[in-house]
């Protein structure tokens, strides 16, 4: 229980009609989960476009709320609960959330990540690292929310404020000393992570994808930059400077420890010498004359994970972490031990020669990284059949269809087009709209399959030697979203089923 007064302090501009020296009890924006001497928050909803919490109020007071935030001073409320009019509901829910919590994360060390794709990699592979140096690490993401080892099924690749500090409260009594977290745009532009202290941020990259929630790449980009924004002096902000968007990131940071990463002799922090094999990658990581002298040198990186961009994800982690002081004999060996996060280029070899790789690709950036990654490494060894399977998600981003339709088109020998979470569309609407992308042609390599399982084992027991499957899009995820009803399903699952019923199982081997 904390005090109203108390959670108030928190906050600037508001006005009060009521009695704020009450007691409460939890802090809710669903009104279904207030109870007695909640504090509710009015919060407009996050669909596009936006529900009016406000109408959510009567509700939350017949469940037991005392107290109420809100955008409007005009509500006529029973006398014995609490108004309070705040000018932006969602940056209060954040505030009083960090103040019923005791502002958790100043008693943490938080690094967030964001970016369009490698934040869920990028989270485990620090994770492994500041593990591997003796942290207790928690980890909040895309896959699930880890208290060390435990995992916490999550809904939100960034919770809700309230659960967020919940869950932050809930590591430090737990031990734990740092948390690596992944910040998604929604979170940013939804002020999730208000009144978070961030001991550094890290930026991947910025492609196409969530343009149905932000509108634009210009807003997109805007809300990604929000992470640097609030960084306090004290922080590190590190970016790939591969990104068209990585100066912006940095442009208006507060923090004075900045650094970036990538392929040029422009960055602070070069990668070189990349080789790459269906076994991992390995290259060096040069920091420049120009870093203090403690951060200079070169470090030999070699990782089980493969692709130029998780040469990019492992890169970033390796660089962060040398600049947080950790010792280079740590970063190599915990690099070298992780397999990265689940359902990201996870392996898993047919019997007959061919090998599935889940990924979960599902914006046009992501799905041209992954199949320009497999077929480099077809080239490589002269011969093999590259197929991809996938499909885009229903009721979002529309535009990006036809994109990955001509990705698929000009990178893989066989295409089979299928469900991805297609809610209250039409499977057939959605595969029209990403073969319009797909000129005439090539069309004759395409299938359409709507049912996922049968697409996938299609393109399993089809398959030939040396072949390379990639079923992108889902990933690590263990659902279909079909009208609004979530049904069990896996890509993992599927396939591991197909092997030990038609195949003899195989362990992954060296090629």
């Amino acid at each position: 229980m904390k005090l109203l007064s108390t959670l108030l302090a928190s906050l600037n501009g508001f006005s009060v009609q009521g009695n704020i020296e009450i007691p409460i009890s939890a802090i809710d924006y669903d009104s279904r989960s207030c109870n007695e001497y909640s504090l509710f928050v009015a919060i407009p909803g996050s669909t596009v476009p936006p529900i009016d919490g406000n109408t959510f109020i009567d509700h939350a007071i017949s469940r037991g709320a005392k107290a109420i935030i809100t955008n409007r001073s005009d509500l006529q409320l029973p006398k014995d609960i609490t108004l309070i009019c705040v000018p932006d509901t969602r940056d209060a829910l954040s505030r009083v959330s960090n103040a019923f919590y005791d502002n958790p994360s100043k008693q943490l060390s938080i690094y967030g990540i964001t970016g369009t794709n490698g934040k869920t990699t990028s989270t485990f592979l620090l994770k492994s690292i500041l593990e591997a140096y003796g942290e207790p690490t928690g980890l909040i993401g895309t896959t699930g929310n880890f208290i060390g080892s435990e995992r916490i099924a999550s809904t939100h690749t960034t919770p809700e404020s309230p659960q967020l500090c919940q869950l932050l409260a809930a590591m430090i009594r737990r031990g734990i000393k740092s948390v690596v977290m992944e910040v998604s745009s929604h979170a940013l532009e939804l002020k999730r992570v208000n009144g978070i202290t961030f001991a550094g941020a890290l930026f991947t990259n910025l492609t196409h994808d969530h343009l149905d929630f932000h509108g634009s790449m210009d807003n997109y980009a805007k809300a990604k930059k929000k992470l640097f924004d609030m960084l306090p002096k004290e922080s590190i902000a590190m970016v790939m400077g591969d990104s068209p968007y990585s100066y912006m990131m940095l442009s208006e940071t507060k923090s004075k420890s900045k650094y970036m990463v990538g392929r040029s002799r422009a960055f602070d922090i070069m990668i070189q010498n990349e080789n790459h094999n269906l076994s991992g990658a390995s290259y060096n990581l040069q920091f420049k004359g120009t870093l203090p002298e403690y951060h200079q040198g070169d470090v030999e990186i070699v990782s089980p994970l493969f692709g130029k961009f998780n040469v990019e994800n492992t890169a970033l982690c390796a660089a962060f972490a040398r600049v947080l002081g950790i010792d280079d004999s740590t970063i190599k060996y915990a690099l070298r031990s992780s397999d990265g996060a689940p359902g990201r280029m996870q392996r898993l070899r047919l019997p007959n020669g061919a090998l599935a790789l889940v990924d979960y690709a599902h914006s046009p950036d992501a799905l041209e990284k992954a199949l320009s990654t497999c077929r480099m490494v077809l080239n490589q060894a002269g011969r093999g059949r590259l197929t991809v399977v996938f499909g885009c998600g229903g009721e979002r981003d529309e535009t990006k269809r036809p994109k990955m339709g001509f990705i698929a088109a000009s990178l893989a020998d066989r295409i089979i087009l299928t469900d991805d979470n297609p809610r209250n569309e039409s499977s057939e609407r959605i595969l029209l709209e990403i073969s319009n992308g797909i000129s005439p042609e090539l069309l004759s390599k395409v299938q359409q399959i709507p049912d996922r399982a049968q697409a996938i084992t299609e393109a399993v027991s089809s398959s030939l030697d040396r072949e390379i499957i990639l079923i992108a899009g889902k990933g690590h995820e263990e659902y279909q979203i079909i009208h609004n009803d979530y049904l069990p399903f896996s890509d993992i699952g599927i396939i591991t089923s197909l092997i030990s019923t038609h195949f003899l199982p195989q362990d992954l081997g060296e090629d």
